[in-house]
């Protein structure tokens, strides 16, 4: 039985053989085979989805315009969601391989890395990151670890809060909620 090289599905009559350019470095991500189903091999060609988060629920593409957005509110699985901040990489054919099955825990893909996504820890993040950021915290310092004593003055930031940034600066979950966070 024949599988798509990307996503693992199985070939159908309108399956196409893939010609890697000699630019392409992601091999590593691939399955066995040299054929890839239609979905698969339409990806492979077109730029807009690596340059582009999208969500693909059924055969419905959307960009997203707002990826925190949707990772606040997302609809029901099963949808396959691809973040990227590179816009250049290949790591959509691990989005592929990793279908969203539950909203409550699932691997989310960012550019090429996997992270574990749980909706009601990453939503506790966004609420800290909203409070610090109203008062004024740059980026740099919420993804930086222990703040500057400059910066825990100027910000008027606890010991709490200078204790919980320490221990978010190696989280995966931390750094994409603060990666998509849009200034107001």
């Amino acid at each position: 039985m024949n599988t798509c090289i990307f996503c693992g599905a199985i070939l159908e009559a309108d399956s196409k053989i893939v010609k890697f350019p000699e630019t392409f470095t992601a091999y590593q991500f691939l399955q066995a085979g040299s054929g890839a189903c239609s979905r698969c091999a339409e990806m492979f060609v077109d730029p807009k989805f690596r340059r582009n988060s999208w969500i693909i629920k059924g055969r419905e593409f959307t960009v997203l315009e707002d990826p925190l957005g949707t990772l606040l509110n997302l609809p029901e699985p099963p949808f396959i969601l691809y973040l990227t901040k590179g816009k250049r990489k290949h790591g959509w054919i691990r989005a592929v391989q990793n279908p969203v099955l539950s909203r409550d825990r699932f691997i989310l893909v960012v550019d090429e890395d996997k992270v574990v996504f749980e909706r009601d820890v990453f939503a506790g993040l966004n609420g800290f990151a909203d409070q610090l950021l109203d008062r004024g915290v740059p980026k740099s310092v919420l993804l930086g670890g222990m703040p500057a004593a400059s910066a825990v003055r100027k910000f008027s930031l606890s010991r709490g809060e200078c204790g919980r940034l320490r221990e978010l600066h190696h989280n995966s979950l931390w750094r994409i909620c603060i990666g998509f966070k849009r200034r107001m």
